[in-house]
């Protein structure tokens, strides 16, 4: 969430100083936080992040593609990894790819 200073109106940006955290303005303006339901937000979202993607490390190279619910057309597996990569030119319509989480078999749509 964004918050502006109520006496200057920049943008608030938040600041450590002696273990505390708080948001604080050029003008001198302090406000302090409530940190321990911004940390239980953010482990949420992290874990819900997690639950929905998929990290492959190739050739040094760490890529991550999201999951959606795909029939592969090898072994039937009900879930894969999905992107997009734009093969032709660019007023044309990009391919999507998937592969299979269970087998890797790749295909393409599009």
């Amino acid at each position: 969430m964004v918050e502006f200073c109520p006496e200057c109106s920049n943008l608030l940006r938040k600041k450590t100083e002696n273990g505390k955290i708080f948001l604080a303005c050029k003008c001198g303006f302090q406000k302090p936080t409530k940190t321990s339901a911004n940390t239980q937000s953010i482990h949420k979202k992290k874990k819900a992040l997690e639950r929905n993607l998929v990290i492959i490390s190739k050739d040094d190279k760490i890529s991550v593609h999201p999951k959606v619910k795909r029939i592969c057309p090898k072994c039937g597996h009900k879930e894969a990894e999905t992107w997009q990569k734009q093969m032709r030119s660019a007023d044309e319509p990009s391919t999507h790819f998937f592969r299979c989480v269970k087998c890797r078999h790749t295909w393409r749509e599009g």
